[in-house]
């Protein structure tokens, strides 16, 4: 093994180094730990969601859903009446996206995106994912506004 300092080395053959390594092989032989390394840490995260005496928590899924609606009444106040009115409770449609991360809703390469987005927050309490769900809720609001309670449930 030798070192070299970094300013010394031409980029192109370090990328043609790699190459030749194809350091891809080097990482199937621990996917499956890897995976449910990734797996238990993402639990550790979301577990309240799951655990009913959680429930009411500061991370807990009715308060987490709490805070959706009230995120929601601050940007749309008109769709936050609509739901009233209409009796959708955010069980029916956000408990899903809340739990699941989203990842029923997307296809996998913009479920990767926003997990990134997720993931990146340091204090790992999600807050992101309320704005994304309001923000899907925004793009559908003609829809919903002209929408009977049936269809806007369909819809969501």
């Amino acid at each position: 093994m030798f070192f070299v300092p970094i300013n010394s080395i031409d980029v192109n053959i370090l990328s043609d180094l790699f190459q030749r390594l194809n350091l891809k092989c080097l990482f199937l032989e621990h996917a499956e730990a890897d995976a449910f390394y990734c797996f238990t840490n993402l639990m550790i995260h979301i577990r309240d969601n799951f655990m009913k005496i959680y429930d009411h928590s500061e991370f807990g899924i009715l308060v987490r859903m709490q805070r959706f609606l009230m995120l929601l009444k601050k940007t749309d106040a008109n769709i936050h009446y609509l739901f009233e009115k209409q009796k959708l409770k955010p069980e029916f449609y956000a408990f899903r996206w809340l739990t699941l991360l989203l990842s029923q809703e997307f296809r996998l390469p913009d479920v990767v995106r926003i997990w990134d987005s997720l993931f990146a927050d340091q204090e790992r309490n999600f807050e992101f994912l309320l704005y994304v769900c309001c923000g899907m809720i925004a793009l559908q609001k003609d829809r919903l506004l002209n929408g009977s309670e049936s269809q806007n449930i369909k819809l969501l």
